[in-house]
């Protein structure tokens, strides 16, 4: 096995434990209400399956294959969303996204759910990134918010790679 690339930034128990509070309080926010999932794939697939073992089991999920980065940065444009479905008529939405930087994926994915009939579509997210946003995007729940730095593991990856890594790391930024 080789050594996981940069520095560490996020223990796995400490993303464990911060699951663990953020599905309590989802839980409270919609007891008594059918809650949908649109989980954004792929960078938010441990972080959506960790959360879902918290939640009601009758919690319905959707995922969504998108994309927007290429390398460490963001192309600006999102990839995949045409194909992304649900019956949300009526429906309590909430997405859910490894991490929230220009705000541009999380912008067009709640655009695109009211579109697909959700009655409310709130966002979370497990990092939250200490910079300036190309569109005004809301998280009502974050794990963590971090400094404007290129993370990777938990979900999070570099060009596909290191996404199985327990714990967050940062790595430098630009190749």
């Amino acid at each position: 096995m080789t050594r996981p690339p940069g520095k560490p930034y996020l223990s796995a128990l400490a993303i464990q434990r911060r699951v663990r509070t953020l599905a309590s309080s989802i839980r409270q926010a919609y007891q008594n209400r059918p809650l949908t999932i649109v989980a954004l794939l792929k960078g938010s697939v441990f972080f959506v399956v960790d959360l879902l073992r918290h939640l009601d089991p009758d919690t319905e999920v959707e995922f969504w294959n998108i994309s927007s980065y290429e390398g460490t940065k963001s192309t600006g444009k999102i990839r995949g969303l045409e194909h992304c479905r649900g019956n949300f008529r009526g429906r309590d939405v909430l997405l859910i996204d490894d991490i929230l930087d220009s705000g541009l994926t999380l912008d067009r994915t709640r655009s695109h759910a009211k579109k697909l009939g959700a009655r409310t579509v709130q966002v979370c997210v497990l990092l939250s990134k200490k910079r300036k946003r190309v569109r005004n995007v809301h998280a009502r729940w974050v794990g963590f918010k971090i400094k404007d730095e290129f993370v990777v593991g938990y979900g999070l990856d570099l060009d596909q790679r290191y996404r199985a890594l327990p714990s967050i790391r940062t790595l430098p930024s630009g190749p």
